[in-house]
């Protein structure tokens, strides 16, 4: 199986998460809204950077509540996420948004 992913000119959706998801390039990332599935679900976003094979966590969701979480960056990014990861917890209908601002 596959992730869904929408992708429009200033979002990129993915849901029906089940696997790993890495930027096809570097992109001004203007924020990323994490909407969980459940109250337990959390996830890390992590910079991708081909050298390191551990890629650095820019930001950690954890959904307490069951309510959406943002972050903005607001910078010129390559993020990803690694779904089999020990601190992922996604349950069905969780997604995750990447809003895309305008090239500088």
């Amino acid at each position: 199986m596959a992730n869904t992913i929408k992708q429009s000119n200033r979002t990129i959706e993915i849901s029906e998460i089940d696997s790993n998801y890495i930027m096809g390039r570097e992109i001004n990332v203007e924020s990323v809204v994490f909407i969980p599935g459940a109250t337990d679900d959390q996830i890390e976003i992590r910079e991708y950077i081909e050298e390191i094979t551990t890629a650095p966590v820019k930001t950690f969701f954890i959904s307490g509540d069951g309510e959406p979480r943002v972050q903005y960056f607001n910078q010129r990014i390559r993020l990803c996420f690694e779904f089999g990861a020990a601190s992922t917890t996604l349950s069905i209908g969780a997604k995750i948004i990447f809003n895309i601002g305008e090239r500088v």
